[in-house]
């Protein structure tokens, strides 16, 4: 018989990883947010939210991957808005950028 309450080096590996996994993409969505050119880092922590909410639909680990995924979703809207509001501006930078070079 065996216990129900007993996990083996699988199980904990597994789990390990979710909280990586989870603990990872939470921190690469902060990093992104607070970093004004960083599009790929929250990109890059939403898929590993992703993972980590694949690997753990429920317990601390999934808390910490749908944190990360609304924090890297506010940013990319955000970032996509500003890329439509200033579009106009953004064109016009690049011309000076390319006359400089």
């Amino acid at each position: 018989m065996t216990n129900s309450l007993q996990t083996g080096p699988d199980d904990s590996y597994r789990a390990g990883r979710r909280d990586g996994l989870a603990l990872g993409a939470l921190a690469l969505a902060l990093v992104a947010f607070v970093n004004v050119l960083s599009l790929e880092k929250a990109l890059l922590a939403a898929v590993l939210a992703v993972l980590a909410l694949k690997a753990a639909p429920a317990g601390p680990a999934s808390r910490k991957a749908q944190w990360a995924l609304g924090i890297a979703a506010v940013y990319i809207v955000t970032w996509i808005a500003l890329l439509v509001i200033f579009h106009e501006r953004l064109a016009h930078l690049f011309q000076l950028l390319e006359q400089l070079g």
